[in-house]
């Protein structure tokens, strides 16, 4: 049986302003001028010294569904948001842009476009709700994963929150999206179905408070799981509740071998590492061997290093929480070119200060690298520009201002083509593929670059003529 398609999208998802803009690019006369938009992702943290891109595969499917329905499309008329014009434009809407972007997976920085949309500005502007709400919260929840992942050193680390956090729709998505930074496995069973991440199922509280004591509810759950099942230790009395499970163990599975059967012992509460070692105590004392422990409870990746360091002994860690900072909106979605009489115009957002303003004109990013494959920078180059050679190129850091020179051992486009007039251009890549990207990515960065706490800042800039056209727009909108 195959997978459920994804629910396409209603246009009624996005901000009714995306209409009203619609109707006044039309009365302007623009709405047809091809235009060029940019997404740029910004930490919400300076602890995230890296982020990892997720969404984009959902993205790009939404977009190839996208169509208004008729009936969407006269609810608007009757609020008065759109007018006849803008009424019959829709009517035959299909999306027919063209997306650039970097590959999910990838490895990005704050400040730089990860995604470009061109096309008539009245369809590139319309679906900015769109590009902005797929890639923020599956770029957070695939870059926290990804710091749970570095944390636990090589340990499983499960996303367990998704599937009733997040929504309706947006946890499996981001339980996706999780796999991808680097969760091995989720307890949301349509993201095993949807997109192939393998599965787990612990022991819920509901399970536990629902039979009449702590054994049987041990025995049943053993009963029902026969292979691989986990055992919930809550904190009100751990060392009853670890003998009982011990003895449901021995009565149901004595004679079983331990390493057969995978069971494990989630301590989901208290003090986690006095319960481990008790753990460890009791079932010995019935001559069991060492379960597999699992941490979870509010799980960060701080948390997560210094259980490690305190009980290495932990096998996996459990992450409920997969927005670092809630639903922070760190994506920006922004007009940078529009086509004039056969010619591009640049156009940038002002901001308070320079660094906070858009980076105008269709461009290209170059990334470089040493000899041993570590990324050094990220380049951005007018799109009329040359690129510069690896090994004396020169670009203004964005953070600094200064000048900087790099002797690079090679370069590569962080962009691909992914999407032709609204239809893609390859295949949809599958999660597990993005998933070893962003593992490779993650594993690229210099040690200074991937520290989960206090990052060195990875240098982003750009090339003087592409400077040099931002300090003129900024002195031409001066008063």
């Amino acid at each position: 049986m195959s997978a459920p398609p994804p629910v396409p999208p209603s246009v009624l998802s996005l901000d009714l302003d995306a209409f009203v803009t619609v109707a006044a690019a039309i009365h302007q006369g623009h709405a047809e001028a091809r235009a060029t938009f940019e997404c740029s992702l910004e930490a919400p943290s300076p602890n995230l010294g890296f982020l990892v891109l997720a969404g984009l595969e959902p993205l790009l499917d939404a977009l190839e569904r996208f169509r208004p329905k008729p009936e969407e499309i006269e609810w608007l008329a009757s609020l008065g948001a759109i007018d006849e014009p803008t009424r019959q434009l829709l009517h035959d809407a299909r999306f027919d842009c063209d997306v650039d972007a970097a590959p999910e997976g990838s490895v990005v920085f704050s400040g730089e476009p990860v995604l470009a949309v061109e096309g008539p500005f009245w369809q590139a502007q319309l679906v900015g709700g769109l590009v902005t709400r797929a890639l923020t919260q599956a770029t957070l929840a695939a870059t926290q994963m990804a710091r749970c992942a570095l944390a636990a050193g090589g340990r499983e680390v499960i996303e367990a929150g998704a599937s009733s956090a997040y929504g309706l729709a947006g946890g499996t998505l981001l339980a996706r999206a999780a796999y991808i930074g680097g969760a091995g496995a989720t307890t949301c069973a349509l993201a095993g179905r949807r997109y192939d991440v393998p599965l787990r199922a612990p022991q819920p509280t509901r399970a536990l408070t629902a039979a009449s004591s702590d054994v049987a509810s041990f025995e049943a759950w053993l009963r029902a799981a026969p292979a691989h099942a986990t055992l919930r230790i809550d904190a009100h009395d751990p060392r009853k509740a670890l003998d009982q499970a011990a003895r449901a163990i021995k009565k149901l599975h004595g004679n079983d071998k331990w390493e057969d059967l995978g069971y494990a012992l989630e301590i989901a509460a208290g003090d986690h590492v006095e319960i481990a070692r008790a753990a460890l105590r009791i079932f010995r004392a019935h001559g069991l061997k060492e379960p597999l422990l699992v941490a979870s409870g509010g799980l960060d990746e701080w948390r997560i290093a210094e259980l490690r360091r305190e009980e290495p002994r932990f096998a996996a860690f459990s992450v409920d929480s997969l927005l670092p900072n809630g639903t922070a909106r760190i994506a920006r979605y922004d007009l940078v070119a529009m086509e004039d009489d056969g010619r591009w115009s640049p156009r940038m957002r002002l901001g308070e200060s320079v660094l906070a303003s858009g980076n105008p004109g269709r461009k290209k990013v170059l990334r470089y690298f040493d000899a041993e494959g570590h990324p050094l920078c990220d380049v951005l180059h007018a799109a009329s520009e040359r690129i510069q050679p690896a090994k004396d190129a020169r670009f203004l850091h964005r953070g600094t201002g200064f000048t900087t020179k790099i002797a690079a051992a090679s370069s590569a486009p962080l962009h691909g083509n992914v999407m032709r007039s609204g239809k893609r251009v390859a295949a949809a890549e599958r999660p597990s593929e993005s998933r070893a990207r962003a593992q490779a990515a993650v594993a690229s960065l210099r040690a200074p670059h991937a520290r989960l706490t206090r990052p060195a800042v990875f240098p982003v800039g750009a090339t003087a003529g592409l400077a040099a056209l931002k300090d003129k727009l900024v002195d031409d909108a001066l008063p």
